[in-house]
């Protein structure tokens, strides 16, 4: 069955190596349609934590939860085809446009893939490249921007249909004015397909517009919230 977008933790420790801990005893709950923003210094164990909700890793002690279903229960595939995640600096292949937004889901259809370039605005952008989804991005998409770059990334986590997306550091390497267009558009997602979003931040600047919580995160500790 589909996600409805609820995700629980609870006592939710972890550490690469035993005894060695970068999480420790994390508690918070995310309801359906809610954005949380995550927020803390680089090394607080943000991103670990987006790790551990994709099923890259499996935690050590606690609870995580999707639905009232234990995450650990849930085969890798099945958690996939449900959590999307959008990074802070999407990897693009040297191939065509439509290929990059086709690693999401190769079975894609070209409407599919249409649609989601749309929903991450930048169907529009395509179809002025010379040969518009076919048209060929260099390594890591050194022909394109910044903004559009992330915009692919965008439609690339979207293509799957997910109900839960996380959001890594996603806007720190844009420009300043690039950076709310990606925040509103995610945010326009969010209230229009009903995703739920882990918005995962170094600094209030943009988040605290979008967000309905908050929490803070110091040392793999969760420090504040509300």
């Amino acid at each position: 069955k589909r996600l409805t977008g609820k995700i629980e933790v609870n006592g939710l420790s972890f550490g690469f190596e035993p005894k060695n801990n970068v999480l420790n005893d994390m508690t918070f709950t995310v309801e359906a349609g809610q954005t949380l923003a995550l927020l803390g210094p680089p090394g607080s164990g943000k991103s670990t934590l987006a790790q551990l909700l994709m099923r890259l890793y499996d935690y050590n002690h606690g609870s995580v939860a999707l639905d009232d279903i234990e995450l650990a229960s849930l085969a890798r595939k099945y958690v996939r085809a449900q959590i999307s995640i959008v990074l802070q600096e999407p990897f693009l292949y040297s191939a065509s446009i439509g290929g990059n937004l086709q690693v999401g889901r190769m079975d894609a259809t070209q409407a599919e893939i249409i649609e989601a370039a749309k929903q991450a605005c930048i169907h529009e952008s395509i179809l002025e490249f010379p040969r518009g989804y076919d048209s060929q991005v260099g390594e890591r998409g050194v022909t394109l921007s910044g903004g559009q770059r992330q915009r692919i990334g965008i439609a690339r986590a979207m293509i799957i249909k997910p109900k839960f997306v996380v959001c890594d550091e996603p806007i720190s390497a844009l420009d300043v004015s690039v950076q709310a267009q990606v925040v509103n558009l995610l945010e326009d997602l969010k209230d229009s397909l009903g995703l739920t979003l882990l918005f995962i931040a170094h600094d209030l600047s943009m988040v605290r517009y979008i967000s309905d919580r908050m929490a803070v995160m110091y040392l793999g500790t969760l420090v504040e919230s509300g």
